[in-house]
């Protein structure tokens, strides 16, 4: 469900980018033009989408694929994002420690968690402490407050194309092909929850805990950061990865359950990330070790990114730079081409993201919108490579 380490690149660093760009440009005009050029070579020439579907359609064929699945997936049917479960469950902490009302508690802990950001895994850890101390007997279990926070606003009625087209790939345990696995560092069992409508009988498992051994006919459905099922009894074993003692648990412990299934299915399979960041240090981590391991530079693997919006962007920096006038004088506004400057920007960052997964053995499929991955999924399982306008 969360990713705690999640960063994006906000229109403030593009901003702070393009001051400094701006300034040099000044001095050379000719550095535009050279550092397009750099950019061009260093990002290089990306295998078309008919390339890397047929690369995946292999590994399906091979029984090799394994689908390793984010916080993105989830988002189509109500559950919430990192900061959104933050302030939900920051709103319980202001409303006990601050006395304040419902509704005022819940503009505090958005206002708190937008304009203070705290560190995801130091606000954890205090949220753990918080729900686990002996001041209050009437406290929930820390688990079972990000249980109920996760699933407060679900809508198991509204589709989601992603998640059907996932589903639609795990319907042949014990034919041929099939997916090897899944990974989801996601608490929730929303994969489970549609292999189970299903009219025909899907053997799947739910894996969160050691010695929880799926047998050749089960696909494995493994949830290294913990599982937290809406309709169960939760146990000790459903122990998140949330709070940043588990966190340092699970990143010192190498030869942990959930730490050995990602560096084998790292090494010897081939991942497709779906809704998924680089950021968390445990899983770089785990993507090095595998590919010392395997000993191969070439691609093994597949990350699917979305493009960033240049309208968007473009719109949030004149903002910032409306509102902040000691970082231009007029002269430079005045000659500045921001839909220019922006685009070259852009390929900059998407040069930083695509090199860094190239770093893990990582490839990436870039799509303009969401919508373009249940395509992507669906022409795997079809067996029959399709490119993307």
């Amino acid at each position: 469900m969360i990713e705690p380490m999640l960063v994006s690149v906000s229109a403030s660093v593009l901003a702070n980018i393009l001051s400094d760009f701006i300034k040099k440009k000044r001095t050379d005009p000719e550095l535009l033009k050279k550092l397009e050029q750099e950019v061009s070579k260093r990002v290089g020439k990306q295998p078309p989408l008919v390339a890397q579907t047929n690369d995946l359609i292999e590994a399906y064929k091979e029984e090799r694929l394994v689908l390793v699945l984010g916080a993105g997936v989830s988002a189509d049917h109500g559950l919430p994002s990192w900061n959104t479960l933050l302030q939900k469950l920051l709103l319980s902490t202001f409303m006990s420690e601050t006395s304040q009302s419902k509704e005022k508690s819940q503009v505090l802990a958005k206002i708190f968690t937008e304009f203070f950001s705290p560190s995801p895994l130091v606000a954890a850890r205090y949220l753990r402490t918080f729900y686990e101390s002996d001041n209050e007997s009437n406290k929930m279990p820390f688990d079972e407050a990000v249980r109920n926070a996760i699933y407060d606003e679900i809508n198991l009625k509204k589709s989601s194309k992603t998640i059907n087209e996932i589903v639609n790939l795990c319907v042949a345990p014990g034919k041929s092909p099939n997916l090897d696995s899944i990974i989801t560092y996601n608490y929730d069992d929303l994969i489970e929850y549609h292999l189970s409508k299903l009219k025909i009988d899907v053997p799947y498992k739910s894996v969160f805990d050691v010695g929880m051994n799926p047998t050749t006919k089960e696909l494995p459905i493994y949830h290294v950061h913990g599982f937290l099922p809406q309709d169960v009894k939760l146990e000790k074993n459903n122990k998140v990865t949330l709070s940043e003692d588990v966190y340092h648990q699970q990143y010192s412990d190498i030869y942990s359950w959930n730490n050995i299934v990602q560096i084998n299915k790292f090494r010897d399979c081939k991942c497709l990330f779906i809704g998924i960041s680089f950021t968390d240090p445990n899983l770089r981590r785990l993507l090095d070790i595998s590919k010392q391991q395997k000993g191969s530079n070439a691609e093994s693997h597949y990350i699917i990114r979305k493009k960033y919006n240049l309208n968007k962007i473009e719109e949030n920096i004149s903002k910032i730079l409306d509102q902040n006038a000691d970082l231009f004088d007029e002269k430079v506004k005045a000659n500045l081409k921001l839909d220019e400057t922006v685009k070259y920007l852009v390929k900059v960052i998407e040069m930083f993201e695509e090199n860094d997964a190239k770093s893990f053995d990582v490839g990436t499929i870039w799509v303009k919108e969401w919508d373009e991955i249940p395509k992507i999924l669906r022409s795997i399982r079809s067996l029959k490579a399709n490119g993307i306008n």
